[in-house]
């Protein structure tokens, strides 16, 4: 009874205060980016609403983003991401409410490679290591990030770049993981440089085919933040909720299929 109390202690603390990759919809820590991989052929049908803090300058409101991720050879992952404006704030002549958040939308692509594997080439201290890229272009008069001021007139909002290592350690009380790594961002107006990391704990006693948490606990380059994220009725959703800098909330909710085979 005893452990049970703790246990719902800490993931009703946790769950004040997390982002599971909500930005880019792939695989990750919360905001920080991690170096854990589906397995290969997984499809990811991610909704997610958005805290203002949570994105760049160019959202001053709370938003909606949704994306489609798939792993590919358990190596390669894939993700096409789409994050709505608002009318309001964004007004487009002869366009309706409805039409505005349908197609007035940025639309960003972000990769990740899998370098290696944990425990790859039979060395057990191996970490995963891993490379990834978010919105790596801009349309600004046909220039890059390179040639141009990149500020938030333009878009290319979610622009970064990353490495990253994460380790796995299973002891009588769960999975643990630890998580190191280094991100990069061109924009001048989203602050994503620095040192990233974070630790992940599965606790033993409540993996089971239909809740299955995870607590997480990061730092992003820019804030510090911890929470929760959940995989739901035998890996099909995943529910992900935070309060980012403990202070703002996002939240979001997965599908997941896993193809037969895999590609």
């Amino acid at each position: 009874m005893r452990r049970f109390l703790i246990t719902l202690s800490t993931l009703l603390l946790s769950s004040l205060c997390a982002n599971a990759q909500f930005n880019d919809c792939i695989t990750g820590l919360l905001q920080a980016p991690s170096a854990e991989m589906e397995r290969k052929g997984t499809l990811l049908i991610t909704n997610n609403f958005l805290n203002e803090t949570a994105t760049p300058k160019a959202w001053y409101y709370n938003t909606f983003g949704y994306g489609l991720d798939i792993t590919l050879w358990s190596r390669l992952e894939l993700a096409y991401v789409m994050t709505i404006f608002d009318e309001k704030n964004h007004p487009y002549e002869g366009q309706s409410y409805r039409s505005s958040i349908l197609f007035n939308q940025d639309r960003h692509f972000a990769a990740k490679v899998l370098l290696f594997k944990e425990k790859e080439f039979g060395w057990s201290w191996m970490p995963a290591i891993a490379l990834g890229v978010s919105d790596p272009f801009t349309a600004n008069d046909g220039k890059g990030y390179i040639e141009s001021d990149v500020s938030v007139d333009y878009n290319g909002y979610f622009n970064r770049f990353f490495a990253v290592a994460t380790k796995h350690f299973n002891t009588g009380w769960g999975e643990f993981g630890i998580t190191a790594g280094y991100q990069y961002s061109l924009r001048k107006d989203y602050n994503r440089k620095g040192p990233v990391g974070g630790i992940t704990w599965r606790p033993s006693w409540l993996q089971n085919r239909v809740f299955s948490p995870q607590l997480v606990v990061e730092y992003d380059a820019n804030t510090f933040n911890a929470g929760i994220k959940a995989l739901i009725w035998d890996d099909r959703f995943e529910l992900m909720f935070d309060m980012q800098n403990f202070r703002w909330i996002n939240f979001g909710l997965r599908f997941r299929l896993h193809i037969k085979g895999g590609v």
